[in-house]
């Protein structure tokens, strides 16, 4: 099974169990139950123009975020504009507001660093710099463009300049080659025992392979041999002071293949519901830690999907994201933004059921999303008109406030691969206020822009 099949299968498990128990909420209730929040959105709803991203920042989004350690902003597709482009207004306007000095990606390590040291004052084109960058191709659009430009200029005269960091684990070849050249520098005989079982993952042929081919490449033997001579890589490299990047892509080099390790040419996905959405769990699992433990230090800002942010763990399943994991850690010094849209076209790798999964190869394809039935977007679009934002976390604790956040709502969030045919997805219900402090609500979103 290609790993694009993972898309489907953490959404088909999840949703199987948690779509159990909750068909109780028929249409009179749930209307009922929203119809006593919905004045409140109402006069809580703050509009903004999505043709003008930076009107979505004022002082009382600023209220509403103030104090947290770290900002998971959410994006609802991965291949749709106007929320990419509200992301980057909320980043540049904690930028600005001092509430945050690190922003941290959904991107690989090695990405990061590239689009780090541009921030940091190297020369260029921002859009060239995303379009080349070591970076998922779902990210080089204008909106990070836009910001990471934003940045560089920023930092020429910031008393405390912005870092940008990369926490995901993708990237194994290129992030086990710079760890092992570290340690090659540094104990060379070290380095040449451990390039046997290494082989596999350092060699040019491998260095050439997309991540989910090189895992592909792989049997579960030479995996496991290669992961445990990463960790004894890593453990060298802790002797020798100023080899915290070297330590850190090692880490994610072995997180990359742990993550993905029964999906090997010889692997196989077993296990009953649980069991598998524990598994599809470690890839968020290892962000949060990587965020956690990782390099950055003081107050920052998370920069993923919206399923990737989420507050919480969706209740009857094992599925862990990583936004579960950060506010188990920080409690409410942990704020989740997610985005919502009415109708929503973007650009995606068109996936068709049933299997066979396509390729990341294929050329993107515009879909369109407008199903509104069971989903947020339902109360938003009836609360208030046009785009604007609103502070769940603000709704008075009353009872009728307490029965709505424990209303499910289907998330209708796709990422870079989506099957064209909205009803042939599997349901995917969670109790939205139990999970999300302030909605985003776009009415209606475009195709991503790419550079």
């Amino acid at each position: 099974m290609k790993i694009f099949g993972r898309v489907f299968l953490i959404v088909l498990v999840a949703g199987a169990v948690l779509g159990v128990g909750w068909s109780v909420f028929d249409g009179v209730q749930r209307a009922k139950v929203e119809a006593a929040v919905r004045p409140w959105i109402s006069e809580n709803a703050v509009a903004f123009d999505p043709d003008t991203p930076d009107s979505l920042w004022s002082p009382e989004l600023a209220r509403v975020l103030g104090g947290a350690r770290l900002i998971g902003v959410g994006e609802a597709t991965h291949g749709s504009h106007e929320d990419g482009a509200a992301k980057a207004a909320i980043i540049k306007g904690l930028v600005t507001s001092g509430a945050v000095d690190t922003v941290i990606l959904e991107v690989n390590a090695n990405g990061g660093r590239e689009l780090d040291a541009f921030i940091r004052g190297e020369s260029g084109d921002p859009a060239e710099r995303v379009r080349t960058a070591n970076i998922f191709r779902v990210n080089k659009t204008s909106a990070l463009a836009d910001l990471i430009g934003w940045l560089r200029d920023w930092n020429r005269t910031a008393a405390n300049p912005v870092r940008i960091y990369g926490i995901d684990c993708q990237a194994t070849s290129p992030d086990a080659l710079l760890a092992h050249q570290a340690l090659t520098r540094l104990e060379p005989a070290e380095a040449q025992r451990l390039a046997p079982p290494l082989s596999p993952i350092l060699s040019s042929e491998a260095q050439a392979l997309r991540f989910p081919m090189l895992i592909k490449s792989l049997t579960s033997a030479q995996l496991q041999e290669a992961m445990a001579a990463l960790v004894e890589l890593r453990r060298a490299l802790e002797r020798h002071p100023g080899t915290e990047d070297a330590r850190y892509a090692a880490l994610t080099a072995w997180q990359g293949l742990k993550a993905f390790e029964l999906e090997t040419s010889d692997g196989r996905i077993t296990g009953d519901a649980a069991a598998i959405a524990d598994y599809y769990s470690r890839r968020d699992v290892f962000m949060a830690e990587n965020i956690l433990n990782g390099p950055a230090q003081g107050a920052g800002v998370f920069w993923a999907h919206n399923n990737h942010v989420a507050g919480g763990v969706p209740a009857g399943t094992g599925y862990v994201p990583t936004g579960a994991r950060l506010r188990e850690a920080l409690g409410d010094a942990y704020r989740v933004v997610v985005t919502e849209y009415g109708t929503a076209r973007f650009n995606a790798v068109p996936m068709w059921l049933p299997f066979p999964q396509p390729s990341a190869s294929d050329a993107q394809s515009e879909i369109t999303w407008t199903v509104l039935h069971g989903r947020p977007a339902a109360l938003f679009s009836r609360a208030h008109s046009g785009p604007y934002w609103v502070a769940l976390s603000d709704l008075p604790d009353t009872e009728a406030s307490a029965a709505w956040r424990a209303l499910p709502y289907t998330l209708d969030w796709p990422g870079w691969v989506a099957t064209p045919v909205q009803f042939l997805k599997a349901p995917f219900r969670v109790p939205l206020g139990e999970m999300f402090d302030v909605v985003v609500y776009i009415p209606e979103m475009t195709p991503s822009r790419p550079v």
